[in-house]
């Protein structure tokens, strides 16, 4: 299972909302993603690309979140 299949149902549809404006970085995402089975393979900026364009609260994040993607994906 890729960590394209693994996406929160919400996280998924921020991105397809923001694809409108911004195609060309969330087609890069959503590609990588596709071709990924584990968070740990994303780069630092594939994260930062995932949350500003899944607008994620930063606020709200702690550093596990972030160390482990749980506000992205389904375990």
């Amino acid at each position: 299972m890729t960590l394209y299949d693994k996406l929160k149902p919400e996280i998924k549809a921020k991105l397809e909302a923001s694809h409108a404006e911004y195609a060309i970085s969330v087609d890069y995402i959503f590609n990588k993603l596709q071709t990924k089975d584990r968070y740990s393979e994303l780069t630092i900026d594939d994260v930062k690309t995932l949350n500003t364009f899944a607008s994620a609260d930063y606020f709200k994040l702690n550093h596990i979140d972030l160390m482990y993607g749980d506000h992205l994906f389904n375990n």
